[in-house]
Formats: structure tokens, sequence, C-alpha cells
């Protein structure tokens, strides 16, 4: 039987940041990576982007990773410009209002996740395992016992749960999952329009149907368009002139006409919330915690922020000689992200209801809203430090200068 002192299940960001922030800790760490076990993308696929902010940024270089991500590999963002097309308002909020030279970066998922593996298996006291999920749990004492699919045994004082939103370590631990569909879908794709998005991201409200655009290199960029699941279908289905006819409609032709598109995806779109972060050694991060709508593509920072709370929590426990494993730091780490998660949560589904009524006066208090905060510069830096990450309980890699 192999003893660590944390074992982490999980592929993604807050899996990797978590292991990684462990271990630089002096943790001796087993991560038990599913990606090492899958097969290869489907030929055609299009990696998806993500944008992280300001604080996610702090976060990847106090652990290390962000060198190794390169900056050819990386769209700054500087600016959001916003649009309701129903109350024929705009709203353009830019970082260099709050004296910073960026808001995030727009960038594919895969290259912060292999950044942070690379360096993972650099550390000392680490080790990766190609595994699936974990067939069965046992607390016993200061230990507990996983038991994997293909006959291993682990003990750890530790098990960080960043598996997904199917979480199977979150239904072994018996933490219930409240779910709920938006009815939604995304459509995915990445397009060529005929001008050059620059290095703004562009949101254009029209009913329920936020349409977003990341800016990439040269004249592309990476659309995310949630719409219903009919026309999710149709979208999907259409040929390329049919697809963006109704892309340039949607987006009112916001970068000229759309010369080219690959890749066309959907993603069905879930909001999730575990009852608890914790149980007996155990602590949920990322999506094995919370889902949320994609309307600010805030799901990686939330999830980078909890691996980074839960690290200064355990290795402050471990500092002091406490078991980092026991009921004190858990439930410190609880207290912090189950709160401001929740607030997250709402504050999206609350953006996506009132940009999707159309029954007055709505629109027009929505209108008289946007055009007060494009005229008050006080509002407008609040909403900007909001977009990159700077608010709230913010853990020590989370902090840092200007960057």
């Amino acid at each position: 039987m192999s003893a660590s002192d944390v074992v982490v299940q999980g592929a993604g960001a807050p899996a990797l940041a978590t292991a990684v922030g462990l271990a630089r800790g002096g943790l001796a760490v087993t991560l038990l990576d599913a990606a090492e076990a899958c097969v290869a993308p489907a030929a055609g696929t299009e990696p998806r982007h993500s944008v992280i902010d300001v604080v996610s940024e702090r976060v990847l270089r106090h652990l290390g990773a962000w060198p190794s991500i390169g900056r050819d590999r990386t769209y700054p963002v500087e600016a959001l410009e916003l649009e309701d097309c129903r109350a024929s308002a705009h709203l353009t909020l830019s970082a260099g209002e709050v004296g910073e030279t960026r808001l995030g970066h727009v960038l594919e998922r895969g290259v912060i996740d292999r950044a942070l593996r690379e360096f993972f298996d650099a550390l000392p006291q680490t080790r990766r395992l190609a595994t699936g999920p974990v067939r069965d749990l046992a607390v016993d004492g200061r230990r507990l016992t996983l038991r994997l699919e293909d006959g291993q045994a682990l003990t750890t004082r530790l098990l960080v749960a960043a598996d997904g939103d199917d979480s199977p370590l979150r239904r072994l631990a018996g933490i219930r999952w409240r779910r709920a569909g938006y009815g939604q879908e995304a459509v995915i794709a990445r397009i060529r329009t005929q001008r050059a998005p620059g290095h703004t991201i562009r949101q254009r409200f029209c009913a329920d149907e936020p349409l977003t655009l990341l800016p990439l290199r040269g004249h592309e960029s990476a659309l995310l368009w949630p719409v219903s699941r009919a026309r999710a279908r149709r979208l999907l289905e259409a040929d390329d002139d049919t697809f963006h006819r109704h892309l340039e409609t949607a987006s009112g032709a916001m970068l000229g006409g759309v010369e080219a598109s690959c890749a066309r995806q959907t993603q069905r779109l879930i909001r999730g919330r575990a009852e608890r972060y914790i149980g007996p050694r155990l602590a949920l991060v990322g999506n094995a915690a919370h889902t949320v709508h994609p309307l600010a593509a805030q799901a990686v920072n939330l999830g980078l922020l909890d691996a980074a709370t839960l690290v200064e929590c355990i290795l402050d426990a471990h500092g002091a000689g406490r078991d980092p494993g026991g009921t004190g730091p858990l439930r410190r780490y609880e207290r912090r992200r189950r709160g401001s998660n929740a607030r997250m949560q709402n504050s999206l589904d609350i953006v996506q209801w009132l940009f999707g009524t159309q029954t007055p006066p709505v629109p027009l208090l929505r209108g008289s809203a946007l055009r007060a905060a494009a005229g008050l510069p006080p509002l407008r830096q609040a909403l900007i430090t909001g977009l990159m990450g700077l608010h709230g309980d913010l853990p020590g890699l989370a902090r840092g200068p200007h960057i």
C-alpha cells in the first residue's frame, strides 16, 4: 500500500494547480491524472478557450507555471465591449482606466494544463498515475484509504476531488449535488472576420442569447454563443453560409462579415452546486464543487481560486505542525470559498435573467443602467477591477503587485 500526504484526482487546471501548490509547500503529492489514460481528441475538434483574469495570472506566476505558457500562446485582453441590442446601449470597460495593461488573457485550456503538469513532474516528492475513477474510500483515524479500479490501494491524509461536475469522488463521499439545466447549449467555434478583434472581448446581448467573441490572433476569434437546444442543433447542422449568416445577424456584424469558421461544437450548460465542499479528509475543488453559466467565462478563474485558497489553508496548518487533512483547515477553506462561489453563481444567473428579459420596463431600466455606468468613472472602475478578479478574500497566491 502506497502512502502520500495528499492525493489529488483530476486532469484540469484546478487539480493541477492544487497539486503543484501543495508539492511546492513540501508535501508528498500523488496526482491521479485521468488525462493520461484518455485517447487523443477526435480529428476536427477545436481546442476550447478560456479567459483568465489578472488574479489567475498571479496564481500561475506564483506557482511557477506562467513562463512555460509562453507569450505566443496567450492573447492579452485590454478591454471589454458590451452591447444590449434591445436597449440600444453600449458600455466599454478598459484596463487602462485603472492603471493596468490588461484585464487578463484568452488562451487554450490545454495550455495551462500542460504547463502545470510539466512543472508538477519536475518537483520532488511527486508522482502521477494514469488511472480511472477511485472505486472505494475508507477513513480510518488520521488516514484515508483509496482503492483504485486497477486494484491499487493508496493511503493519504487528504484527498482533493477536482474530477469535474460529474465527480465520482463526490458521490463516494455522499455529498449531494444540486443540479439544474439552463435549457441552453453553447455553440463553440473559431471564426475569421473582416475586421481584426484587436485585444477586446465583445459581448452582444439579444434576448436570452448572449454572444461572446474572444480575441485570438489576426482576424480570428473564439465564439461562445448560448442558444436554445433546438437552435443549437440547427446551427450545428447548418452549412457554412447559413451558419455565417445567422452569426452575422446575432453579432450585429460587430467585426464585419464572417469569412470562415471551423470545428463547430456544442456544450450543454449546467448549473451545479455541492451542498458541502468538504468531507472527512476530503475537499472539493473546481467543477466538482460548482459550475456556472459561461456568460463571464469564470469557470477556470473560480477553480484556480479554489485551488489557491485550499493550498493556503493546508500549508498554513502543515507549517504550524497541525494535521493538513484535519477538520480545521478544511472548514476554513469551505468558509472562504463556498459563499464567494455562490455569490458569483447567483450574480451570473441574475445578469442572464436581466438581459434575457424583454418585458417592459426591464429593457428601459437595463439601458439606463448601462448608460449611467458609462458616465460614472467610479462605477466603471469598480466593474473593471471586478473583471480582473480583484475583489473578495484573495489567498496569498492571488495577491501581488501590478503585472
